[in-house]
């Protein structure tokens, strides 16, 4: 009798032991694929997110007004010509209408270098945007080395030269005065500064002005 108790005892003790093991196996298989499946919805999401990030910075580009310099460079500009501009800012054309030397000094103010040049232009905006006179005019210089750097505007030390400013309207035009110092040359270049055209800001254009057309 005790026997087949001991025996009914170590069955019972068995089975338990199996169906706990059976839950253990289940419990673990679960979690195990709970895990994966987390892994795998969050790299759903991450997926989400960065097809999201690349559609929103697609959106973003696409909205960007971006512009392309399509209009050729014009090197060979004299005296009465009009240059068209094609830069970033937008479209426009600057025509040179005369130059004149005015010596080493002009309204008491000194040149520190051998003298100043003084044009006249024509400037009109050919964009359909509002473009700054300011702008315009810092992307210009006037050098008689063409393969260095030059001189910028500053028209606004002088009471006598009218110089330019303001806001041009598309397709509004403005005539004024550009001055300058110069070094003595037998020719001067009147062109756009070449690091914008280096950084493709602009196209180039070049106005080469003779000393003897200047006086």
């Amino acid at each position: 009798m005790k026997k087949i108790t001991l025996i009914l005892t170590a069955l019972l003790i068995s089975t338990f032991m199996l169906v706990a093991c059976s839950e253990d196996k289940d419990e673990t298989k679960e979690s195990d694929n709970n895990v994966v499946n987390e892994e795998n919805n969050d790299g759903k999401d991450n997926e989400k997110v960065e097809k999201g990030d690349d559609s929103k910075n697609n959106d973003d580009d696409s909205g960007k007004s971006t512009s392309e310099i399509t209009t050729e460079d014009q090197l060979d500009l004299t005296l009465g010509d009009t240059g068209k501009f094609d830069t970033t800012l937008g479209t426009y054309e600057v025509t040179l209408t005369s130059a004149k030397l005015l010596g080493s000094e002009y309204e008491g103010i000194k040149s520190q270098l051998d003298g100043f040049i003084l044009f006249d232009i024509k400037v009109k905006n050919t964009s359909n945007v509002d473009l700054e006179i300011d702008d315009i005019l810092v992307s210009l210089e006037v050098t008689d080395n063409p393969d260095g750097s030059g001189f910028g505007d500053a028209s606004a030390a002088f009471d006598s030269v009218e110089g330019l400013t303001g806001t041009l309207k598309p397709d509004e035009e403005l005539s004024g005065q550009f001055i300058t110092e110069v070094y003595d040359a037998d020719k001067y270049y009147f062109r756009t500064l070449s690091g914008i055209v280096e950084g493709g800001g602009s196209n180039q254009v070049i106005w080469t002005i003779l000393a003897d057309e200047a006086k």
